[in-house]
């Protein structure tokens, strides 16, 4: 699954909050509270502002997580104090701030996956009773007669044959675009090489 290097912009990016970062004593604790966020938990004022500094970061098109962690942290200026940029450096590089970066970035990274599968889903358009015809997937097997029968939200069920064998595939519109690309390439191959195709298309 690609992931784009820069995250979506943001329409309304948060204030800056008051106060101290409520930053947690152990690691295990940033953990659960960027958890929480990921499974659709509302972001506390500070959270929301590091993942909106860590965006900005990104988009500015800083990679290196040590430059990404200089960036947040400098911005954040009195939201934090020494004990915090200090705290849990002594079990982790970057400390405690430096998890909560680093969870805050993984978060942005999830969020653009799911725009990119929610587009592909678009493009593909996926209907029970969809035939699809022969698929080469990224394991390299080929499965033919490929029929959707089954759409769950992003995830698709698909049936087909691979030899006299009934096979069921779950999967979802990456997925089916990458070995619908696949199948081409394969096709495009044999016939350049030997003027035949490779398969009937169902």
């Amino acid at each position: 699954m690609t992931t784009p290097t820069t995250p979506a912009p943001e329409t309304i990016p948060p204030a800056r909050p008051s106060g101290l970062y409520p930053l947690g004593t152990a690691t295990w604790e940033t953990a659960n509270h960027w958890d929480a966020i990921r499974d659709g938990g509302p972001a506390d004022p500070h959270r929301a502002y590091l993942k909106h500094l860590v965006s900005q970061a990104l988009r500015a098109g800083l990679r290196y997580t040590d430059d990404v962690q200089a960036r947040v942290i400098a911005e954040l200026g009195d939201l934090l104090n020494d004990e915090l940029r200090a705290r849990g450096t002594s079990h982790v590089e970057g400390g405690v701030i430096g998890m909560e970066i680093y969870y805050a970035r993984e978060l942005l990274r999830h969020e653009q996956e799911q725009r990119d599968l929610a587009a592909a889903h678009e493009r593909v358009n996926p209907q029970p009773g969809q035939r699809l015809g022969a698929l080469i997937w990224h394991d390299g097997k080929r499965s033919v007669a490929c029929e959707i029968s089954h759409v769950d939200g992003l995830s698709v069920t698909l049936i087909g044959r691979r030899g006299s064998k009934r096979v069921t595939v779950c999967a979802n519109a990456q997925y089916i675009e990458a070995a619908q690309k696949n199948t081409r390439q394969r096709q495009e191959t044999l016939t350049a090489g030997r003027g035949d195709g490779l398969f009937p298309v169902s």
